[in-house]
């Protein structure tokens, strides 16, 4: 009989920020990388569907193009890190909350590419909550 493994959070993997625009996004991760001396970590996307990672030291912070001109630096969500995405997910909805994203296997279009599983779900206070592995090639 095998044992079953107990679920597990790493910790935040990271929190996304919604830029308005391309010009607003470059600003922020100007401010981020130059400013704070945030290191960039990956690119990805064209236009107002880009995003960037800046090492924030104990998580990542995504800066993404895709805001709307009613929204001012919003939070967009949060990322926990987890290897147990699809487990997590079962859990989740056996308590009730509504899943937005089921698990998914993506390739992030950075340089290097980075395979990752995801997946999305709303929390008790409306938050957008992300499970998120980063997968070995």
């Amino acid at each position: 009989m095998t044992e079953k493994r107990k679920l597990t959070i790493a910790g935040i993997h990271h929190i996304s920020i919604k830029a308005r625009g391309l010009e607003q996004m470059e600003k922020t991760v100007d401010f981020y990388h130059n400013i704070l001396g945030m290191e960039i970590i990956r690119r990805w996307g064209q236009g107002d569907s880009s995003a960037c990672m800046v090492d924030a030291g104990n998580c990542l912070l995504e800066i993404m193009a895709s805001g709307q001109a009613d929204e001012d630096g919003v939070v967009n969500h949060l990322a926990l890190a987890t290897d147990q995405v699809s487990q997590w997910i079962e859990l989740i909805r056996g308590q009730g909350y509504p899943i937005t994203m089921e698990p998914q296997d993506k390739t992030l279009a950075s340089q290097p590419p980075v395979p990752i599983r995801v997946a999305f779900f709303r929390g008790p206070a409306g938050e957008l909550v992300e499970l998120m592995e980063e997968r070995k090639e």
